[in-house]
């Protein structure tokens, strides 16, 4: 997790409502005049501080920054999780349209990147289409289905899924931190929607199929890359390949990354936001998204 230590430019905790109604809360790092806007999605158990190291250094090239925490995680969960009714659908549906609007009505006129991790990449299609969206970062985005990932992660997964999962909702009602979970504690219906599209080998496609939204993925057409470790055994190549091919009409490219080549030990799902790689990668996603600007430039 990134430290506590103040942002040298703007940085300010900012709230703002979604469409339906939730209040969402999350922080905006900018430098004086931005060249972009940039939305962080996070992945699920992930609190918006955890990508406030990424964020600030962000902002320190040139970018305004929003990182936020989704309905039922950090600091947008109600106050008692059992009674959160929070939904893993309604992150993208609602809350990644709020945020990217928020974003957007803060620094008018900027063009807008967005960085998905995880279930933030899934479900970076609902960024609305009327916004600038520039380019897409996915860093460790993949389909979710627990049959693509590698093991023995897969095994844990599809106990995760069928077992200890079940057995917590009807103890608690919630999911709470454990062996097999060590992120965010999750509502019922957000830990639901997971458990759902991780034991589909088509992940959220038939849902999102039943419920008319994968036009938004047949309409997002903005340029993706995707970086992904070879450690990484939820995001491995081929499962982060299918999320790709659902952003049918974007040009997406996908970066392997040999973690033993950049000598900062394992990576896994959650490495690439880490601080220690903030000068041997995240200079690659920054130099990525402001190449179109460059282009336009010369």
């Amino acid at each position: 997790m990134a430290d506590d230590t103040p942002y040298e430019g703007e940085g300010r905790e900012t709230v703002f409502n979604t469409a339906d109604g939730r209040l969402l809360r999350g922080r905006i790092c900018a430098p004086a005049n931005p060249h972009s806007a940039m939305l962080i999605n996070p992945a699920i158990g992930y609190p918006a501080r955890f990508y406030r190291a990424f964020a600030e250094a962000a902002a320190g090239q040139g970018w305004a920054v929003l990182a936020f925490d989704y309905r039922g995680q950090g600091r947008s969960a109600e106050e008692s999780i059992r009674r959160d009714t929070a939904s893993m659908v309604e992150w993208g549906t609602q809350d990644i349209p709020a945020a990217a609007r928020h974003i957007c009505a803060h620094f008018d006129g900027l063009p807008l990147d967005v960085v998905g991790h995880s279930v933030g990449g899934q479900f970076a299609a609902f960024v609305p289409h009327d916004l600038p969206i520039r380019r897409v970062a996915l860093l460790s985005a993949s389909s979710g289905y627990w049959g693509r990932q590698s093991p023995p992660l897969n095994y844990l997964a599809w106990i995760f899924w069928r077992v200890l999962g079940p057995a917590q909702l009807a103890s608690l009602g919630y999911i709470p931190k454990s062996p097999l979970w060590s992120g965010e504690a999750l509502p019922k219906r957000v830990w639901q929607d997971w458990r759902d599209f991780g034991v589909n080998p088509n992940g959220f496609l038939d849902r999102f199929a039943e419920m008319g939204l994968l036009k938004h993925f047949r309409k997002f057409s903005a340029p993706i890359r995707a970086w992904t470790p070879d450690d990484d055994p939820i995001a491995n190549e081929e499962a982060v390949r299918w999320l790709l091919e659902c952003y049918s009409a974007s040009h997406s490219e996908l970066k392997l990354i040999r973690h033993a080549d950049l000598g900062r030990g394992k990576l896994g799902h959650d490495g690439l936001f880490r601080t220690k790689m903030a000068d041997v990668f995240w200079p690659q996603v920054f130099r990525w998204l402001r190449a179109a600007e460059h282009r336009v430039a010369a």
